[in-house]
């Protein structure tokens, strides 16, 4: 009763409430001749919200605090520089910090309370902490298409997904810099002449195929020294026989993630290695891979280098980029004076021409897999983020100027102009040697100064995805590269992976060469990936379902990743 008398009370109030409200609501529309009703809820004299709060007032100088990529710093008055705050009416407060030690500097000017507008995150990782932290602005996606609709349209056009990067608990906190040439797959690589020497005519379409060449390889002299001395493979071959079963695993890298019905599976566990691993396991025994897969191809110096296959003991290698295999003349380079020269060898055919200058090789396409699994690793394309500082929301209109400008810089329709604000002016630091490939040549001095750049006030911008023109990554569209690459959907560090890593690589590395070796049995698979789960492997994959979900739930749900820094004490770099 009580409840009842208390509920008929409040609905009374309001009643009262709400009649007076629209009693003065309706004189005010009484006492002023042609206001329209809905200003009637206006205090007299009050101006109306505006239709777009991130418009920047006309005729406002802002001044704008900006970090960006830096090998020198720049120069009192940048010519680039200025440039850019003629333009646009604004003044640039270009924080020049070197680039080695770019998060300790910035993280000292956050802790005196200052917050740059235009925040570069070099370390991806570090999002979730600065979004955490509070230092960042939400970057809604209204605001982003009408303020950095050129940006938006790179991205979604040749890398779709990849803003979801940028988002902390469903919130848009950053933009992706996003690598454009890592669209391009490791390479399969194969020793031509062996394969003519054993009668194989094609590089291998399926996994069945190519066991069948790495057993010729290993078993019918394909150098014809008339020694059993060659293998067909090492340590890479785990790239193209895991991506046969759409996996990937690093020998000595952090866990890679990939999608299974909507759900993240740590590759390490997935059910489908126990199968790639008897494979393995029986070219080992049956002497097709080289026992000392263990310690890798490269015997040191340049990384990209497979000795192994360079020294004629393996005929198979994916080590390095597709690049580091191209020998003299796989393209033609365009000159200043209209005409082309052959490309040169890189790393690896020079290498292999010096041991062997008879040698031939050749890249093949990744392999079809017994479930109909196609493909083989991509390196992360994601760099770095770029956000607007926290204390930037506080005038909104200077984040509109700040985005207008930031879409300027990075993504101008107009090529020269894009290219002008990167490089300097043309006709003085730089110059087009072919303009529809996209290639320019620095002008000297500017040719031997690192970072000149930087000192004239340029390379504001971020890095986007535009498809790659010149004529190396023309080869490689050419030639399949950009097909059946596996990309990773988590590619920044996350808290859990980040504390477990080392003790996970380790088990992981160590089940994985027992068995492939016969020191453990293949059926000591399940118990490996129980000790591998109870080790925090678990707890890194459940992490990484929540971020993954997180990212691509609707900023108005309720978060549903949420995370302490403060639990692991200084493993996410600030």
């Amino acid at each position: 009763m009580k409840k009842s008398k208390a509920l008929l009370i409040l609905v009374l109030l309001i009643s009262l409430i709400m009649t007076t409200v629209v009693g003065c609501g309706q004189a005010k529309v009484s006492q002023n001749d042609g206001q329209k009703a809905d200003n009637s809820g206006q205090q007299q004299g009050q101006a109306k919200e505006p239709d777009d709060p991130y418009a920047p007032e006309e005729g406002k100088k802002y001044r704008i605090s900006w970090t960006n990529y830096q090998i020198q710093p720049a120069e009192e008055g940048a010519i680039i520089l200025k440039m850019l705050e003629e333009k646009f009416n604004v003044e640039i407060d270009l924080w020049n910090m070197e680039h080695s030690r770019y998060h300790e500097l910035l993280n000292l000017r956050l802790a005196s309370g200052e917050i740059p507008d235009v925040f570069r995150m070099t370390d991806p990782n570090t999002l979730l902490t600065y979004a955490e932290q509070g230092v960042l602005a939400e970057l809604p996606e209204d605001f982003l298409r009408k303020y950095a609709p050129d940006i938006l349209k790179v991205i979604e056009e040749n890398a779709p997904g990849y803003m979801d990067f940028g988002k902390v608990n469903g919130v848009q906190y950053a933009i992706p810099a996003i690598n454009p040439t890592n669209i391009f797959r490791l390479p399969l690589v194969y020793r031509l002449d062996w394969m003519e020497n054993v009668g194989v005519t094609k590089t291998p379409e399926t996994l069945e195929e190519f066991e069948e060449l790495m057993y010729k390889f290993a078993k019918e002299d394909p150098d014809r020294n008339g020694k059993d001395d060659t293998y067909g493979c090492s340590q890479t071959v785990l790239y193209p026989v895991l991506g046969a079963f759409g996996l990937v695993i690093d020998f000595g890298g952090s866990s890679f993630f990939v999608e299974r019905d909507g759900k993240l599976i740590d590759s390490a566990v997935a059910p489908e290695l126990k199968d790639a691993l008897a494979i393995l396991a029986k070219w080992y025994k049956d002497g097709v891979l080289d026992p000392e897969f263990i310690t890798g191809e490269n015997y040191g110096g340049y990384w990209a280098l497979s000795h192994a296959f360079i020294n004629g003991r393996i005929g198979y290698s994916s080590l390095g980029n597709y690049y580091h295999w191209l020998p003299e003349g796989a393209y033609m380079i365009p000159t200043e004076d209209g005409t082309e020269i052959p490309s040169s060898d890189e790393a690896n055919a020079r290498e292999i021409k010096l041991v062997n200058p008879n040698a031939k090789w050749i890249q093949g396409m990744p392999l079809l897999g017994p479930t109909g699994q196609r493909g083989i690793k991509a390196y992360n394309r994601l760099m770095n983020f770029y956000g607007i500082g926290k204390l930037a929301e506080k005038d909104k209109g200077k984040m509109g100027k700040i985005m207008e400008i930031f879409n300027y810089v990075s993504a101008t329709p107009d090529l020269d102009e894009r290219t002008t604000y990167r490089w300097g002016i043309k006709g003085v630091h730089w110059d087009w040697i072919n303009k529809e490939m996209e290639t320019i040549k620095i002008l000297p001095p500017y040719d031997t100064e690192s970072g000149y750049e930087n000192r004239i006030g340029a390379n504001l911008g971020m890095t986007l995805p535009y498809p790659p023109k010149a004529p190396r990554e023309q080869w490689a569209y050419e030639h399949g590269l950009d097909k059946y690459a596996i990309e990773s959907p988590i590619q920044i560090g996350l808290p859990k992976a980040m504390q477990y890593s080392a003790e996970l690589i380790k088990i992981r590395d160590e089940a994985i060469v027992a068995i492939i070796t016969g020191d453990k049995p293949l059926d000591y698979f399940e118990e490996y990936v129980q000790i591998y789960m109870a080790a925090g492997g678990k707890e890194v994959e459940d992490e990484a379902n929540e971020y993954y979900k997180s990212i691509k739930i609707n900023r108005y749900m309720t978060p549903i990743f949420a995370v302490s820094f403060k639990e692991i004490n200084g493993l996410v770099a600030v």
